[in-house]
């Protein structure tokens, strides 16, 4: 009898043993740590996926961005996301869609840039405003771009370091930058 229980106990002892094997080895998949280069790679495919859905729109680049807003250029960036997104962060001096086309006319003799996660939703609403004949930009990558040359957020406690995204899949910030969802 009591090599029976011996036995038993082994066998449950093993089965948990491996059932914790198992879910370390599941959650060690779930948080695979890709290395930043692996991530910027990765913004670049999908934004040239997505940009080839609208050809005609211009892009440019975070550091060509940067760039200007170091020579004080007129600048209107343009935040195409949602509400609940823009509260996480924003690049500084950015504009919701709603304020952008209230004022369309006091901004048609600046440099508008349209950003949004990754470039999608800004690079479709600048062919919609490039079709109503304005010159409109779609920032490269946009703010999961904008992570990788340390870009500026704000929210509207000061400064932070938070870029909304849309789960795992889309986490693609900069090792220094925090993603909320």
């Amino acid at each position: 009898m009591l090599h029976w229980k011996r036995s038993r106990f082994s066998k449950n002892v093993i089965l948990v043993i491996c059932s914790l094997l198992l879910l370390i080895a599941i959650s060690s998949q779930r948080s695979v740590v890709h290395s930043d280069q692996w991530k910027r790679q990765q913004i670049s495919i999908m934004y040239a996926q997505y940009a080839a859905q609208f050809p005609q729109v211009e892009s440019i680049t975070v550091e060509q961005l940067q760039q200007f807003q170091r020579q004080h250029k007129k600048i209107i960036l343009v935040d195409v996301r949602s509400p609940k997104e823009r509260e996480v962060s924003i690049i500084p001096g950015s504009i919701s869609v709603n304020q952008f086309e209230q004022n369309l006319a006091k901004y048609r003799d600046s440099t508008i840039v349209a950003y949004c996660t990754i470039g999608y939703r800004s690079g479709k609403y600048a062919q919609k405003l490039q079709q109503q004949g304005l010159k409109i930009f779609n920032l490269e990558g946009s703010l999961l771009a904008w992570s990788y040359i340390d870009g500026k957020l704000i929210n509207e406690t000061g400064e932070t370091k938070k870029i909304h995204i849309f789960g795992h899949h889309w986490n693609l910030v900069a090792k220094n930058y925090q993603p909320v969802w």
